[in-house]
């Protein structure tokens, strides 16, 4: 295969670093530049301050990355990241709690700092991959219609130099600074469709007793608009520690003081939430993030379009992270790009990857702004109002029929099509609900 020459990949975090592995077949060089400097273990860094709060990689994501980089699941699991059956994770929706089924679907806790360092040091081992930390991307570099590079500031000496490139990725987040690059370049925006649900999420470690079995490894409380403001989860991750994260919805969070968390936790009617928090020791800060609503800018409708501009993860689509879809679409988007560099010429292939990343949004977009535009008064379009009434009706059933839930988890994993949601499903209560009661999941 003949290889083209330099990619340059704006951001090093989780959908770069998914991004700089799927394209290293394809380049002979691939540069990641981040404005953080990289640390060599596991730690939370100024970029990523998402990363103190629960990530969800759904079983779809789970997949694409075992085949980016094999053997990453059981490289999880040797650091004491705990696995278990999706369908046995217990979620406590306003319509009651979800039955007990045995999907298939691996669920895998861990923290967002232990992912991307097992990540990114796989991509740090490539030949031909190369990393700028403490490095700014600050403009393009547009030559007429095409992208040729950007212009970076290091942030320890403070100069600046154009990084000439033959594809330029931007993945720096859901803040990404690409819409201001554009206006320096003189180009007219994307138009940005928005949907914010005014999330905010209130987070704390906890020291889990070493060999204890609390029966859960995972529990949740969800909210639902306009009803169901408050909610939170609790998930065990590496190191003998639960992470709990207390939502607030609506414009509503959670405290940030101890007795204030504290107090919140306890109105949650999850009685596993409740009990981590009342009867484990804290070890660490309680860390606030908001700003969580939902945007997703439409650079494949750029006009005129930029050749050799490619936009991944939350940089292109910023989803509600409570429902868990943004690292598999990352991936799944990582992908689409070497697909269409491979099929395309690079100055094609770009056009190509956009329009078939919309494909992979439509969904996730979908369910989960349907949901959240409950918490605005503005009137929603009708495929939004449809997609929110077959939600709510789905909620509703799920909690007395298994069957029901199990291909809805199917499909939020993104490994089945929404359409196996309209075969029919029996209508009475089964056993394994049953035992879900049995097993003390009830306040």
């Amino acid at each position: 295969m003949t290889k083209h020459g330099h990619a340059l990949v704006v951001g090093g975090g989780y959908a770069g670093l998914v991004t700089a592995r799927a394209l290293a077949s394809l380049f002979d060089e691939v540069s990641v530049l981040d404005k953080d400097a990289l640390p060599d273990r596991a730690a939370h860094r100024p970029g990523t301050p998402q990363s103190r709060h629960p990530h969800a990689l759904l079983a779809r994501g789970a997949e694409l990355l075992e085949g980016l980089f094999p053997g990453l699941r059981e490289e999880l699991t040797g650091h004491g990241a705990p696995v278990s059956d999706f369908g046995h994770f217990p979620m406590l929706y306003p319509t009651g709690w979800s039955p007990t089924v045995r999907t298939g679907l691996v669920l895998q806790t861990f923290s967002r700092p232990l992912l991307e360092f097992l990540i990114r040091r796989r991509v740090q081992a490539l030949s031909n991959v190369s990393f700028h930390a403490a490095t700014e991307a600050e403009a393009l570099l547009v030559q007429g219609s095409r992208v040729t590079g950007v212009v970076a500031r290091s942030r320890s000496t403070g100069r600046t130099a154009a990084r000439e490139a033959d594809l330029v990725v931007v993945a720096d987040g859901r803040h990404s600074r690409l819409p201001s690059w554009l206006e320096k370049a003189d180009r007219p925006p994307a138009r940005r469709l928005q949907v914010d649900g005014k999330l905010a999420y209130t987070s704390r470690l906890y020291r889990r007793p070493p060999g204890s079995d609390p029966g859960f490894q995972a529990s949740l409380q969800a909210t639902v608009a306009p009803t169901t403001p408050s909610g939170g989860t609790v998930i065990a991750i590496e190191d003998d520690r639960w992470l709990v994260c207390l939502f607030g919805a609506g414009g509503i969070s959670a405290p940030t003081t101890p007795e204030g968390f504290d107090a919140y936790a306890a109105t949650l009617a999850n009685p596993h939430v409740q009990q981590v928090v009342a009867e484990c020791r804290p070890i660490g800060a309680i860390h606030r993030y908001s700003g969580l609503g939902g945007h997703w800018n439409r650079y494949d409708r750029l006009a005129p379009p930029l050749r050799r501009l490619a936009v991944v993860g939350d940089a292109l689509c910023a989803l509600n992270p409570l429902y868990g879809h943004g690292m598999t679409v990352a991936a799944r988007q990582a992908l689409l790009l070497r697909n269409a560099i491979t099929a395309h010429s690079l100055d094609g292939a770009c056009g190509v990857y956009h329009r078939h990343a919309v494909r992979t949004l439509l969904l996730p977009w979908l369910m989960t702004t349907s949901l959240d535009r409950g918490w605005s008064p503005e009137p929603a379009p009708l495929s939004a109002r449809a997609g929110r009434s077959v939600l709510l009706y789905l909620l509703r059933r799920i909690p007395r029929n298994p069957g029901l839930y199990g291909r809805f988890l199917n499909v939020q994993h993104m490994v089945a099509s929404p359409l196996t949601l309209l075969l029919p499903f029996p209508q009475r209560q089964s056993h394994s609900h049953s035992q879900g009661q049995s097993q003390g999941r009830r306040p």
